[in-house]
């Protein structure tokens, strides 16, 4: 996995309602159930994974993860997540050690 810090730029994401999400199963469940209105967030870091790490992130988002940094801390701010042929992930740790929001680009709808 790369870290790249980024300056920041602002994307609309649409986030799971749920506060805490089991998995990206569930997440796109949600997201396809129910018109979830896009948040416009400030991207500041980009997470560059391989597959297997990107499937072992969405496996269970609520394990603690060593890169989601103390820079993630405000509500408005996000690390993307990418991986090779993989949908991009936005999460939001909002002070926490684990993805507490995640969601997809606006545009991906």
């Amino acid at each position: 996995m790369t870290t790249t810090l980024l300056p920041p730029y602002q994307v609309r994401v649409r986030f799971s309602l749920s506060r805490e999400l089991a998995s990206y199963r569930s997440m796109m469940r949600e997201l396809s159930g129910y018109h979830v209105e896009p948040e416009l967030v400030w991207v500041i870091e980009r997470k560059t994974m391989c597959q297997c790490e990107y499937r072992g992130f969405t496996r269970d988002f609520t394990n603690p993860q060593h890169w989601i940094t103390p820079l993630n801390s405000r509500p408005g701010h996000c690390i993307m997540v990418v991986a090779p042929r993989m949908p991009t992930l936005y999460v939001r740790a909002e002070g926490t050690n684990y993805a507490r929001f995640v969601g997809l680009p606006a545009d991906d709808e």
